[in-house]
């Protein structure tokens, strides 16, 4: 049954390897290919004559575009001619530089007596007329405190073609936007609109500190839950030792039911905990987001404060929505490949040692996929920065010299641990000793391998530091068991006690599960003056060597009580001194005399 048990889970190992691997490969080939989606670095040299576009200003054909925005809001854009070179425009003018003229012009508008000597404009009054001169519309504003019209902007040719109207239509056009949004603009700066604008922002802000609390007790209560699932799960941890050196169940079958039960119970509660994790982190983004929320809201109930709010907290909300994004499909994955273990596992189709493996690939395919996704998300967050090429270059130069340093050592770790996992040397959960190192395997990935020592410390080595490993654990075990009987003792009464206590501990059903073979080696290995070693092989399943000779030596202390047989005792004579009665050891008096 077990055999068969294993050829079915060979083909599931494998089908699972390979959706590891092409998961692997997509990652990969996307981050290779997200820089190019997202426009390359710029390169060292650009064409003579060309010149990147200012912040948005926008080219189509022969024409240039830019928007004429009003305390933070885009009104419409305007056109002018293309200026290939703007470090020498000649007699045009840039279209950006007329923007920000009109916008100039506005904010002096809505300003008034606030920054100048001028009187501040009415809303009720105010009116925005057009004129044609020099056969071009011209749209100025007029009030009843204003001595006459004020020019606000010219409606050009270049701009009724670029929005495919005639002039005059687009002249009306304008002037409703600019007409509505002065009016606008101007009764928001009325005191009694400020004083509702100050209401407003302490009601979000009042509103904003008690969500938080609500949802900051909520996080507590799940911070609370994380703590004791994860102080069960050390519990359990520290439980498996013990099963792994005391050996459950009478039979095979028992024995597996019961490690498949108690894997059941582990998947479990990694499962859940893992569900509570996530949870906690969705509710310290909703925090986030929250606060990120009510910030621009305030911001952008002043009309002074929009095109900062609009600016300025843009940055931190995309930078956030990226962040929870990547960290949100990094924890889906994380949660779909466990999912994915943890149903191979309830159907019972895989062995422990399969589990073993799958565990170790999927810590390394995470460890990868995680960097994978956090690198994407960096590219593309300084895409949409559109950092400078000087910067990106600058950037990239400190990384390289950065990485030039550790280059050396970290390309070893990561070669020798992919071949550790290629060759699986061995896999987290397996007993090993590098060096004078020994201990349990709890965390493995392409640089670093940690060990958990006997005396619970955690080790935690370089891949490139492993040359030479003992793994303890793969496929069976050996006990060599060795016992000193007494020099006067029967040999071969002794060799048939030892065969009888081990082969009764073999057929004990407690035992019979742990113990592969007895026939190995059983004899003499050596004879001096303390007595006679009598060895013995005894194979074991893995990490079940310890427990069988301790189960071992307390049998045959019995069985030589029983049959009176005595362990080795060292072997000296004592002579008497003639000038007195003070025993020599003859020893002693041999290297003396030598």
């Amino acid at each position: 049954m077990f055999n068969h048990r294993r050829r079915k889970s060979v083909p599931l190992l494998r089908q699972w390897i390979l959706w590891s691997i092409t998961i692997s490969i997509l990652l990969i080939s996307a981050a290779i290919v997200q820089p190019i989606a997202l426009g390359q670095l710029p390169s060292l040299t650009t064409p003579s004559g060309v010149q990147p576009l200012p912040p948005g200003v926008a080219r189509r054909g022969t024409l240039e575009s830019a928007p004429v925005r009003l305390d933070g809001q885009e009104l419409f854009r305007i056109a002018s001619p293309t200026v290939f070179n703007r470090n020498e425009p000649g007699s045009q003018i840039p279209v950006e530089v007329r923007a920000k003229q009109i916008e100039a012009n506005l904010e002096q508008l809505i300003a008034g007596g606030r920054t100048t000597d001028e009187a501040v404009l009415n809303p009720q009054t105010l009116q925005i007329v057009t004129e044609t001169i020099n056969g071009q519309p011209v749209l100025f504003v007029e009030d009843t405190v204003l001595a006459e019209p004020k020019v606000l902007l010219t409606v050009t040719n270049a701009a009724a073609q670029y929005h495919s109207i005639s002039q005059e239509r687009l002249a009306n056009r304008w002037k409703v936007i600019l007409e509505r949004e002065l009016r606008e603009a101007l009764e928001l700066r009325q005191p009694e609109a400020l004083q509702q604008q100050i209401s407003t922002v302490i009601q979000v802000i009042v509103a904003t500190v008690l969500l938080t609390l609500v949802i900051g007790s909520f996080w507590a209560f799940l911070g609370r839950r994380k703590k004791r699932l994860e102080q069960r799960q050390i519990a359990e941890i520290a439980i498996v030792p013990t099963t792994e050196t005391t050996p459950v169940g009478s039979v095979d079958a028992e024995l597996q039911l019961g490690l498949f039960q108690s894997l059941h119970r582990h998947f479990g509660l990694q499962r859940r905990l893992h569900i509570v994790r996530f949870l906690r982190w969705l509710v310290f983004w909703a925090i986030a987001f929250l606060w990120v929320i009510g910030i621009a809201y305030s911001l952008n109930a002043f009309p002074q404060t929009r095109q900062f709010a609009s600016k300025v907290i843009m940055i931190p909300i995309v930078l956030l929505i990226t962040w929870f994004l990547t960290g949100l499909i990094n924890r889906l994955t994380d949660f779909v490949t466990d999912r994915f273990i943890q149903s191979r596992e309830q159907e019972q189709s895989l062995t422990e040692a399969n589990l073993q493996r799958i565990a170790t690939i999927a810590n390394v395919i995470k460890g990868v996929k995680t960097a994978l996704l956090y690198t994407m998300s960096i590219l593309g967050v300084l895409q949409w920065l559109s950092l400078a090429p000087g910067t990106i270059l600058t950037l990239g130069a400190l990384i390289a010299l950065a990485i030039s340093f550790a280059a050396q050592s970290l390309v070893k770790d990561l070669v020798n641990g992919f071949l550790i996992l290629l060759e699986d040397q061995f896999r987290i959960g397996d007993n090993i000793r590098v060096g004078n190192i020994t201990g349990m395997v709890e965390n493995l990935n392409l640089r670093i391998t940690q060990i958990r020592s006997d005396e619970g410390g955690l080790i935690t080595l370089p891949n490139s530091l492993i040359a030479q490993v003992e793994n303890r654990s793969r496929t069976w075990a050996r006990t060599d068991f060795q016992i000193e009987v007494a020099y006067n003792t029967d040999v071969d009464r002794a060799l048939a006690v030892v065969r009888e206590t081990v082969d009764q501990m073999a057929h004990d059903p407690q035992w019979q599960s742990v113990i592969l073979d007895t026939q190995e080696l059983l004899g003499v290995d050596q004879i001096s003056h303390t007595g006679i070693v009598i060895r013995a092989w005894i194979k074991t399943t893995p990490l079940k060597q310890w427990a069988t000779a301790r189960e071992l030596r307390r049998r045959l202390k019995i069985a030589f009580d029983h049959h009176q047989i005595q362990i080795g005792i060292p072997q000296q004579i004592w002579l008497e001194n003639t000038a007195g009665t003070t025993p020599v050891n003859p020893h002693i008096l041999r290297e003396s005399q030598d």
